[in-house]
């Protein structure tokens, strides 16, 4: 067939004419551009993912925390609404932007293929910061290398007094927000700071009842702690090769895995931490050997009456534990349901009472990963095969 050259010139101009109008209808409401978003996992992160089960759909994304939000044509109120998104509801995010009004909006993609705006009133921002991740493994290598080559011995803390009936919390604060509960305290000059339990460190020199310490977590060196506290089970290697890192602010995690003498991302997603409550805390902030794991973890209510249980239960400070979702008992009767709306919920805000919660999938995978085909069949606590770091941010 032949074809008009005039008329498909004229095609292609009239296309490109309304695309660039469309564009520049929306550039019109745009005074800057503050940030862009790519969702994918930077080229110089090493990925070799042993796992995809609880894998997230987006790496950079917006979540609803009204009752209600809609999705507009351009950053203005004013605009055509292209789609409405109840609570918790996740949209890929490509920017953020100043509109000429002054307000700040996301642009993101749809569920139907549209590209739309959203008022940062309406939702939270998250993305996964690999970077980020690597650069805090790169630090604790840094570190039991450094103290190592001193001829300083590793250690951790063992602090952990367990309170089934939720009584008598210690809740003094340090200068830096971290509470005494189940900790222990450190004493540097005249100041004292708040060492979480299991948290990596060097012995800097024992003087009686007391030891001075450095604690990868806390700048102030040296730490002084009560001897009695120190605990070398599990002993500390230096060459570790299995890390879990937590974002607390973006509610997602990485597990790495050193192979070949380098370190490789091998699973990812999104989880939620800790928040002060009648009977919960933050999770705590550091850099953590794993003591123990469990099969099963029971939780109790506020009032001490046993509440229910989460599975493949991973302890890395105090009472706080990574673990698949929790059941209450009440729950059982449809369970699927209850942890599907209990998943929902997870890469948005804190809201656990300490612990880090995943789908249970993907924590019974870093449970497996953990004990390495060697568990004990006749017991519900287990020790990891190796030593398995936590670092949380």
């Amino acid at each position: 067939m032949k074809i008009n050259k005039s008329f498909l010139v004229s095609f292609i101009m009239c296309g490109l004419f309304l695309v660039g109008s469309k564009n520049a209808q929306a550039s019109s409401y745009v005074k800057e551009i503050n940030k862009t978003y790519d969702n994918v996992i930077p080229m110089d992160i090493p990925i070799n993912l042993k796992t995809t089960e609880g894998q997230p759909r987006y790496l950079d994304y917006v979540y609803v925390r009204s009752t209600e939000a809609p999705v507009r044509k351009d950053p203005t109120t004013k605009a055509e609404v292209l789609a409405k998104y109840v609570f918790n509801s996740k949209l890929q995010v490509l920017e953020q932007i100043t509109s000429k009004a002054g307000s700040v909006w996301y642009k993101v993609h749809t569920e139907n293929g549209k590209v739309g705006y959203i008022s940062d009133r309406l939702v939270g921002v998250r993305e996964f910061r690999f970077t980020e991740m690597m650069n805090r493994i790169q630090k604790l290598d840094k570190f039991v290398k450094q103290e190592t080559s001193k001829g300083r011995e590793l250690v951790s803390t063992n602090t952990y007094v367990p309170n089934p009936n939720n009584v008598n919390f210690k809740r003094d604060k340090d200068k830096y927000g971290t509470s005494l509960d189940q900790n222990t305290m450190g004493y540097y000059g005249g100041e004292n700071i708040v060492v979480p339990d299991r948290s990596v460190m060097s012995v800097i020199s024992e003087n009686g009842n007391m030891t001075a310490v450095n604690v990868l977590s806390i700048a102030e060196s040296p730490i002084n702690i009560k001897s009695n506290v120190i605990s070398r089970n599990p002993k500390i290697n230096p060459n570790f090769t299995k890390v879990v890192v937590i974002d607390i602010k973006n509610q997602n995690q990485g597990a790495f895995q050193k192979i070949n003498g380098e370190w490789q991302l091998i699973g990812y997603v999104y989880n939620k931490t800790g928040m002060e409550s009648q009977v919960g805390f933050e999770t705590p902030r550091g850099y953590f050997v794993v003591p123990m794991l469990k099969y099963e973890m029971g939780y109790r209510s506020e009032i001490g009456e046993n509440q229910g249980y989460a599975k493949y239960a991973i302890r890395f400070s105090g009472g706080g534990y990574l673990h698949g979702t929790p059941i209450n008992f009440e729950e059982e009767i449809n369970r699927e349901f209850f942890m599907k709306q209990k998943e929902g919920t997870l890469g948005t805000v804190p809201g656990t009472r300490k612990c880090i919660r995943n789908v249970e999938e993907h924590s019974k995978f870093l449970f497996d990963w953990m004990l390495a085909g060697k568990s004990d069949g006749k017991s519900n606590e287990q020790r990891p095969a190796e030593n398995v770091m936590f670092i949380t941010f």
